[in-house]
């Protein structure tokens, strides 16, 4: 009979052949065996050998040894290495079973170790701080038995007793007892079991090893989402589970939803020198963002509160510009002080509604460019007028005898006679020159001086200091009138640089923030205010509500974020990518399977990935309150808890009550000596001389 065999490698069964040493006839009587041609028909180079007339077909043969195997043997050794792996399996399980039985105390904590990290959304390292923490009382019991029985001997077997104990009594009391007397060694070792076992559930979903279903990692990571959100709002919710700040000088946030990079802890915390460097709060409207500021600002100024007390430091000065005006505005004032004021603040002012500063008080030559800055002279044909506007302004606040005290007296320089009259053409010819020269301007230059200061009004007319106070709220009203809010934010932000770098001054340690600072970085760029907060040591801190809002143009927007060193706060905003791209990606394990239905099949791949350390995706869905910290290639995850003032402040009540709040009356510059009047020709060449 001719085998046919199909492409591709094929067992060939063969017929029985010839023993070596016999002839045919032998081989006929005696009993059959069988070879293995394990030959591809293709590409065999041998010839099949045929089975002899008569012969039959007696199995399957499976090497070249000469050795025989049936169908029927084949499955019953595939059956049997199958039981064998099984009963292996099942052995190891109910060896571990007893084990857990026998060792029923650290399995019972190891079970309610491993639930409540389940149902609460915890990482492992919480369980496994929980059983290092549990060895300080392991310690204590171990101290305290070797004391009692004196030998080492005797404390090693006393637990092996009180478990041997245990199983001769197995009502409910005496399993109490039991558990009681071995709990100081079976809780820590409980606990770390759990936190093996859930740090192991949890590589093995989120890397695809895990799970029965396709959909195994995405339903885990969601409903561990839920779980640890319920537990940090929870946390926020509890009376002083968050205060304004605590041990090593940190400001804490809110309950920690997840850390990805960062290390785990409760409460996330941020240091108190992370304000002091830029800082960069993004969120949309109704996102939380004025609770996280506030916190951070109270918190802020806490720390550094007790920095000076303790004397490592110099006195808080914080200076909040809300760009946005409003009555909301003065809302948010009223918390910020409250919460100042339950921290130790002496003062806290509010401008303009309670309180003047003074632009007069700036060095001459600041003062000038101040001014030249805001007025909008224009491009083109203009540049010529902004000349000589700069060469008049510096004319009159540089003049003999110091600079201007108020907005009355520096219009009054804006007169050709008195600069004229300041400046002698016998001692000061070139400056002299110049005041002839722009004389046909100076009524231009005065009229829109006048209406500029007008517009801001006496609020910077003085009198009043930035050193005057503690913190000082500042409202601008950038959403009614924003050029007048452009020009205000500029002069605010001079008079920090200024209060920064006075060297007759006392020394601060100083927090920059601008609330929605986009509402009137048209005259000042946002990476402009950076910059110079660097240079001068002060801490910047600002937010916007959206990455747009950050600057005019893509390269200011990076540049701003670049220089973020204290971090980045995002909110729910609809377009985060940009901004968590500063956290960047982390390396992750992706599991493929081979599905068989819903289910997982035995086969597949696993290699490395790149993910997002901030996925975009979860920042979009973020609840209000909820916010992602990005620094240093890492993310957290926080709820953010809304700050409440304390009923008691920091430092002693001052001795007399401050009184009421009002509005100073601006300086006046002193008046200046009339003009002589030209002498009469009587009183030189006598009566009738006329």
């Amino acid at each position: 009979m001719i085998m046919m065999m199909p492409n591709g490698p094929e067992f060939v069964r063969t017929a029985s052949l010839p023993l070596a040493g016999g002839n045919h006839d032998d081989a006929l009587t005696s009993p059959a065996r069988s070879f293995p041609l394990p030959v591809p028909a293709e590409k065999s180079s041998h010839p099949v050998s045929f089975p002899a007339r008569g012969a039959t077909e007696v199995g399957v043969t499976t090497g070249g040894s000469g050795d025989i195997m049936s169908v029927w043997s084949w499955l019953k050794l595939t059956v049997c290495l199958w039981l064998l792996g099984k009963m292996i399996k099942t052995a190891g399980w109910l060896l571990l079973a007893a084990l857990l039985i026998a060792a029923w105390p650290v399995t019972t904590v190891a079970a309610v170790g491993y639930g409540a990290a389940w149902l609460r959304g915890w990482p492992p390292v919480r369980l496994r701080r929980t059983a290092a923490w549990a060895l300080l009382p392991a310690g204590t019991w171990l101290a305290i038995q070797t004391a009692r029985l004196h030998t080492w001997r005797a404390v090693a077997l006393a637990p092996v007793h009180a478990w041997a104990r245990g199983w001769s009594h197995l009502a409910a009391v005496d399993l109490t007892r039991t558990f009681l007397l071995l709990a100081p060694l079976a809780v820590p070792a409980g606990l770390a079991l759990a936190g093996l076992a859930w740090a192991w559930r949890t590589y093995a979903i989120t890397t695809g090893l895990g799970g029965i279903t396709a959909s195994a990692p995405i339903t885990f990571d969601a409903r561990q989402w839920r779980r640890q959100v319920r537990t940090a709002k929870g946390l926020t919710e509890a009376p002083g589970a968050v205060p304004l700040l605590v041990r090593g000088g940190r400001i804490p946030v809110g309950g920690t939803i997840r850390a990805i990079g960062h290390r785990w802890h409760p409460v996330f915390t941020i240091p108190a020198a992370a304000c002091a460097r830029h800082m960069v709060v993004v969120g949309a409207t109704g996102s939380g963002k004025t609770n996280l500021m506030i916190r951070l600002w109270a918190g802020w100024f806490t720390a550094t509160l007790a920095q000076t007390r303790a004397g490592k430091g110099h006195r808080p000065l914080l200076i909040v510009l809300d760009c946005k005006g409003g009555r909301d505005a003065r809302v948010k004032a009223d918390r910020t002080r409250r919460l100042l004021y339950g921290a130790g603040a002496r003062r806290v002012a509010i401008w303009p509604d309670e309180a003047r500063l003074s632009l007069w008080d700036l060095p001459a030559a600041d003062l000038a460019v101040l001014l030249y800055q805001m007025i909008d002279s224009g491009t083109g044909a203009a540049a010529y007028y902004a000349d000589v506007m700069q060469a008049v302004l510096t004319l009159a606040v540089t003049a003999p005898g110091g600079p201007p005290l108020s907005t009355a007296g520096f219009l009054d320089r804006l007169e050709a006679r008195w600069l004229q009259s300041a400046w002698d053409p016998a001692r000061y010819p070139a400056e002299a020159a110049r005041v002839r020269a722009a004389a046909r301007l100076l009524p231009d230059i005065q009229l829109r001086f006048a209406t500029l200061l007008g517009r801001l009004g006496p609020a910077l007319d003085g009198p009043g200091t930035l050193a005057d106070a503690d913190a000082w709220y500042c409202i601008l009203e950038g959403t009614r009138e924003p050029s007048v809010a452009e020009t205000q934010a500029m002069a605010l932000t001079e008079l920090a640089a200024h209060a920064a770098t006075d060297l007759d001054a006392e020394p601060r340690a100083m927090l920059l923030a601008a609330d929605d600072y986009s509402a009137v970085s048209g005259r000042v760029p946002l990476s402009n205010l950076y910059e110079r907060g660097r240079s001068l040591g002060i801490g910047v801190q600002v937010s916007a509500q959206s990455w747009q809002g950050l600057g005019a143009s893509e390269d200011e927007r990076y540049r701003i974020a670049g220089t973020a060193d204290g971090g980045i706060f995002v909110l729910h905003v609809p377009y985060p990518d940009a901004l968590v791209a500063a956290a960047g990606h982390r390396r992750v394990l992706e599991t493929a399977h081979k599905l068989i239905g819903r289910a997982w099949g035995d086969e597949g791949t696993t290699r490395e990935q790149r993910a997002w350390t901030a996925d975009p995706d979860l920042v979009r869905r973020l609840e209000v309150g909820q916010a992602c910290y990005i620094q240093r290639g890492a993310a957290t995850f926080v709820q953010v808890a809304r700050p409440r003032p304390s009923p008691l402040t920091l430092l002693p009540a001052p001795a007399a009550p401050a009184p009421a709040p009002r509005v100073p009356e601006p300086r006046h510059e002193p008046a200046t000596t009339a003009w002589p009047s030209p002498p009469r020709l009587d009183d030189i060449f006598g009566p009738g001389a006329s």
